[in-house]
């Protein structure tokens, strides 16, 4: 069966074989705009879904749900767009169209969608007309007048001498790995360096490793979760667009450790040049040596298959990826068994994020003790952050954990821009609490934000200045959080619903009610989308109450 698994895999990426309804889902998107029943039975009939099956495919993914005109432009909504203007370009776009967000022209020339980030928070408001993403200083109107033009992004910089995640992709760790180290004793190496997940919850990367390893089962997969769906966040945009080799080269060394053979990359459809750039490096390092059959004469083969997804914040969970990447909806499944038990098509899976697995080239190359000098902190390694637009130096920086995010935010990023003050800070996504802007001291570090009620997250840093409008802020999350909801449990489902509902009523909150409706997201949600949710909201309520009405 495993063994038919990857002739399968193979012939999928060639075009070879049957395609996933997903695919014919979004080949109906581009060849008329739309997905009608006739190619919902299509679908079914290609993929052998049943067709009940195929129209809960084809109504979930946002790439679905919004019809196109032969021009479709997309505006981000995401939190550095709203930071930036507060929605004011959107309306400013609907007027300059005469189009709402949603909506087609009668006679289908022109679509106006959204999507929730593009990964131009540096440059923020961002637009999308087709593949092409504009932003910043002039970017609504080239958008209005067919101009668009792809956007600048600021070059990213490393504190370190020696840095990790932004020099450029030798292999020369999967060389000496292969060459110098069992898979055992490299995974005993990831183990001592306690390689922490860069993707949110910071769970040993090491250990999960081994988990797999230890499954039964002679097939294994490795699976990176690149669905970098927080807004305010464009770090894995760089590494998969700017540094594709160092992330191949760790999922390859992930492979070895773990006795996998296949890697699968799930790029964000939002980034429209990831997976091209993802595919290219793949090529390369093929016709290098550094990928395929008997890499370097040691013995050991490692493919990788790069698959796109179809817009949707719940396919960064990574059982709702691992949905997605069997062609279903990207909805989360009950835990226990885990992906390393039983991921992708029932068999044990590694998910590390993209940063997590860019790590792993250093830890081959000079071992965990090196990577442990690397901090003064607690955490070992460095972390990449990225600031967005509010700041004079927005950008990506490579710091080491335990950095003051004074030295981040004033430091790095210059303060803010046109003599504005930071009022709050949000890191980490859209499921981080709000910074006060006076405390700056904190340390970016996992205990020392989780003291402050946020965390380490994604690595992505949003500025709010003196003019936000905190109650606003939390409409805009609440809304965010309501509209991704999966819909697998109630309490995310309904309960963020009624909890945007209820700050968005005028007069003055119902703290009681409000803390009831909190409490049930966090105890009872399938996942951490609605049970992470109440952090933010519950840090604005206690940082600005006022504001907030309570």
């Amino acid at each position: 069966m495993s063994h038919n698994l990857i002739e399968m895999l193979l012939r999928s990426e060639s075009g070879e074989g049957p395609p996933s309804a997903l695919a014919s889902l979004k080949q109906a998107i581009e060849d008329h705009g739309e997905i009608t029943d006739d190619d919902r039975r299509a679908a079914a009939a290609r993929s052998g879904l049943p067709e009940a099956t195929v129209y809960g495919i084809s109504t979930y993914y946002d790439d679905f749900t919004q019809v196109r005109g032969d021009r479709h432009l997309r505006a981000c909504t995401g939190t550095a767009c709203w930071a930036a203007r507060f929605d004011a370009q959107i309306l400013e776009l609907e007027e300059g169209l005469g189009l709402r967000v949603g909506q087609r022209s009668p006679d289908a020339t022109l679509s106006l969608g959204e999507a929730v980030c593009l990964g131009m928070c540096h440059s923020a408001p961002a637009y999308r007309d087709g593949d092409t993403v504009d932003a910043g200083l002039g970017a609504l109107q080239r958008l209005l007048n067919g101009s668009a033009t792809e956007a600048f992004e600021p070059d990213w910089s490393s504190v370190l001498d020696r840095p990790v995640l932004t020099a450029a992709g030798t292999f020369n760790g999967l060389r000496r790995a292969l060459a110098e180290m069992t898979p055992d004793s490299y995974l005993a190496e990831v183990k001592e360096a306690n390689l922490r997940g860069r993707g949110g919850a910071g769970f040993p990367a090491g250990v999960k490793w081994e988990f797999a390893r230890n499954s039964p089962g002679d097939q294994k997969f490795i699976v990176v979760n690149g669905d970098e769906g927080d807004p305010g966040s464009y770090i894995d945009k760089y590494l998969m667009e700017r540094n594709p080799d160092l992330l191949i080269e760790g999922v390859a060394l992930a492979g070895y450790a773990v006795g996998a053979t296949h890697g699968l990359i799930y790029a964000r459809s939002e980034y429209p040049r990831s997976a091209p750039a993802l595919r290219e490096a793949i090529a390369r390092a093929h016709e290098r040596g550094d990928l395929g059959d008997d890499i370097y004469a040691s013995g050991f083969d490692f493919q990788i298959t790069v698959e796109e997804g179809a817009g949707s914040y719940l396919a960064g969970e990574e059982t709702a990826l691992l949905n997605s990447l069997q062609g279903l909806r990207a909805t989360v499944s009950v835990r226990p068994p885990f992906p390393a038990e039983k991921g992708y098509h029932e068999l044990p899976t590694v998910i590390n994020n993209v940063e997590t697995l860019c790590n792993a080239p250093f830890i081959a190359e000079h071992g965990a003790q090196a990577y442990a000098g690397l901090s003064p902190g607690a955490t070992p390694g460095t972390k990449l952050i990225c600031l967005n637009e509010r700041f004079v130096n927005p950008g990506v920086f490579e710091v080491r954990f335990a950095t003051t995010l004074t030295e981040i935010c004033h430091g790095l990023g210059g303060g803010l821009k046109d003599g504005h003050e930071i009022k709050a800070l949000q890191i980490g996504g859209p499921l981080g609490g709000i910074l006060p802007g006076d405390r700056l001291d904190t340390l970016l570090d996992f205990d020392e934000l989780a003291a402050e009620g946020c965390m380490v997250g994604h690595g992505g840093i949003v500025a709010f200045d003196e003019r936000t409008n905190m109650r606003e802020l939390a409409c805009h999350l609440l809304d965010f959080g309501a509209r991704e909801s999966c819909g697998k449990c109630f309490p995310c489902r309904i309960g963020l619903q009624r909890g945007l509902e209820m700050v968005q009523a005028p007069g003055d909150l119902d703290r009681d009610r409000l803390e009831e409706l909190l409490e049930t997201l966090e105890v009872a949600s399938l996942c951490a989308h609605g049970a992470a949710m109440p952090a933010p909201i519950r840090s604005l309520i206690a940082h600005w109450p006022q504001e907030l009405g309570v």
